[in-house]
């Protein structure tokens, strides 16, 4: 088994030819396979390596040929793996990937072989690159931490199911906007049952470059969300007694899900989180709530939204064609449109419907248990 830490740059430019082996057949190739790019990214002298080039030609290992060069205006020699070259590169590459090493992330610590560690980091460190640190720190192991890789932390206890999503791209795109944009905080509206958590919940399972803390206000309390915020912050590894102030120079989202008649300590500390959130901080803060909260009992005023500060997102009902997806079924035009003016679009009613779940359709609704059994038994009545 090749040994990481002993390999000789022969090897390395081997195995780093064997990236751009795509580039061999075009005209104009990436300034990566010229000598200036195989210095950088090997880590060799130009002196020195000028004389392995000429040695891996020699034993055809490599081709050297004067081709365009994106960026410059002259011919530069540039190099690639022969057949041969290929075939003895795969094999190192394949001894090497049987290493087994530490991936540090934060207190977690798992041992990995060296051919997971690429797929591990979403591609942040390829092999050559853990072959060098391994080199660095003679040893066996890799802290992500230490090399600057990021690793979100994802705290998201009873994120709601997102399995059956359908639809809402305006609003995802919406969302991608304000990420993006100098706005703080998104509330998020929509009636009960239309599904503003489980946007939200689709919409962070996207973010890769970030820090999730996903806190339900359903029957919590001030110190409780204290108490959440710190254990979040030591798993980032920032702990601090001021821990609003700590949150927001993180490049978290923090999202406060399904606000709705809280207690008045939950809406003061929302409050003067808010009021602490600028708009330089990295922190966004999400809320999901209901459409018709009283203005009275919101944590953030009208003046926040004019401001910039606030972004709302009104979650509107779903379509025809999304309810038909949840429903599952080739339904018949008129007996769609008698479900929809019933819904009103809502996905946990068409859910509901679907499952044939009569019980938490009389607790939730105003419907009477006629209409109900004729609401069920229109989802059958099918196109021909």
């Amino acid at each position: 088994m090749t040994d990481p830490s002993s390999l000789t740059y022969k090897q390395k430019i081997l195995l780093y030819l064997r990236d751009y082996q795509h580039q061999r057949d075009r005209e104009e190739r990436q300034e990566e396979i010229t000598q200036e790019g195989i210095s950088k990214n090997v880590g060799i002298s130009r002196t020195h390596l000028s004389r392995v080039l000429n040695s891996l030609t020699e034993q055809n290992l490599i081709k050297e040929k004067l081709a365009s060069v994106v960026g410059h205006d002259r011919k530069m020699k540039t190099y690639s793996l022969t057949s041969q070259g290929l075939a003895v590169s795969n094999k190192i590459s394949e001894e090497l990937s049987e290493t087994s090493i530490d991936l540090i992330r934060g207190d977690e610590k798992r041992t990995v072989n060296l051919s997971r560690v690429e797929e591990e980091t979403d591609g942040k460190l390829d092999l050559l690159t853990c072959i060098s640190i391994l080199e660095d720190k003679d040893s066996k192991k890799i802290d992500l931490r230490e090399e600057g890789i990021f690793e979100p932390v994802k705290m998201v206890e009873n994120l709601p199911d997102i399995s059956e999503f359908y639809g809402r791209e305006k609003e995802l795109d919406k969302m991608e906007r304000w990420i993006e944009s100098d706005n703080s905080v998104m509330v998020v509206l929509g009636r009960k049952g239309h599904g503003a958590s489980t946007l939200t919940a689709k919409f962070i399972e996207r973010l890769k470059e970030r820090h999730i803390l996903w806190i339900n206000l359903e029957e919590t309390s001030k110190d409780k969300i204290k108490n959440r915020i710190s254990n979040f912050l030591k798993k980032i590894g920032n702990e601090s007694e001021k821990i609003i102030d700590e949150l927001a120079s993180q490049k978290a989202v923090v999202v406060f899900d399904d606000y709705y008649e809280l207690e008045s300590d939950v809406v003061s500390f929302l409050s003067d989180f808010l009021e602490r959130i600028e708009k330089s901080d990295p922190l966004k803060m999400m809320v999901t709530g209901r459409e018709g909260t009283p203005v009275y009992e919101r944590f953030y005023r009208r003046n926040h939204v004019e401001q910039g500060v606030v972004k709302e997102l009104k979650v509107s009902p779903l379509g025809k064609e999304e309810a038909e997806n949840i429903l599952r079924e080739n339904i018949e035009e008129e007996a769609l449109d008698r479900i929809m003016m019933f819904t009103k679009g809502s996905p946990l009613l068409l859910k509901l419907l679907r499952e044939g779940n009569k019980e938490k359709l009389c607790e939730l609704t105003p419907w009477e248990e006629e209409q109900i059994s004729l609401l069920i038994y229109l989802k059958t009545e099918t196109k021909d």
